[in-house]
């Protein structure tokens, strides 16, 4: 019997050396997909508001957001390693913007999660929803630690095809345009905006 073991026990040794029972590595989380997932889930909200949902498609915005995500690795801030503003990223890649908003997170394992985390926050929902300002687009950064967390940015713009006042993001008025007349007449709306609020503020005291 012993022998029968001893046998067994051997067949074992050689079987974990050469693979046959080594256990499968942890895969790789597929951090494209939860990043599109983050913004299917971002317009879902925004529906449920009565919102615009936000394009999901600026290459540069999303090479942004992944950046800060790497970032968010070695300091979770919004201020950036090297200790510069967040948003000095979107200059970084050429982006235009009349408008622009950073939601982070570390540490949630799904896209609900952080989103869930997100929304029952004032200040994130406020991004999300486009209440202080109105954004037209979105980009999403997701990137696993090497212990495995991982770290979420959200980067919000509004790349000037429509007006920044929060109300234009509602249904159904506020959509963008990349017609060159819609951007100066936005730009005019926005200063118009501007101007009717500080002197409403200056006339309230």
């Amino acid at each position: 019997m012993k022998r029968i073991f001893s046998v067994l026990a051997m067949i074992m040794a050689l079987a974990m050396l050469s693979g046959t029972f080594a256990l499968p590595a942890n895969a790789a989380t597929d951090t494209a997909a939860f990043a599109a997932e983050v913004v299917r889930l971002v317009n879902i909200e925004r529906a449920s508001d009565g919102r615009y949902a936000l394009s999901g498609t600026n290459a540069k915005l999303n090479q942004a957001a992944q950046i800060r995500a790497a970032e968010l690795a070695t300091r979770f801030a919004h201020e950036r390693p090297d200790n510069r503003s967040w948003a000095t990223v979107l200059r970084d890649e050429d982006i235009v913007y009349t408008a622009a908003g950073e939601n982070i997170a570390r540490g949630h394992t799904l896209p609900a999660a952080v989103m869930g985390a997100w929304m029952n926050s004032t200040d994130h929902r406020r991004n999300i929803l486009g209440l202080q300002v109105n954004y037209t687009s979105i980009g999403v950064g997701v990137y696993e630690m090497a212990d495995g967390t991982i770290c979420w940015v959200q980067l919000f713009i509004n790349d000037g095809t429509a007006p920044t006042n929060p109300d234009a993001g509602k249904l159904p008025g506020g959509g963008g345009s990349t017609n060159i007349f819609t951007r100066i007449s936005n730009w005019f709306m926005d200063m118009w905006t501007a101007i009717s609020l500080f002197f409403s503020r200056l006339f309230s005291f």
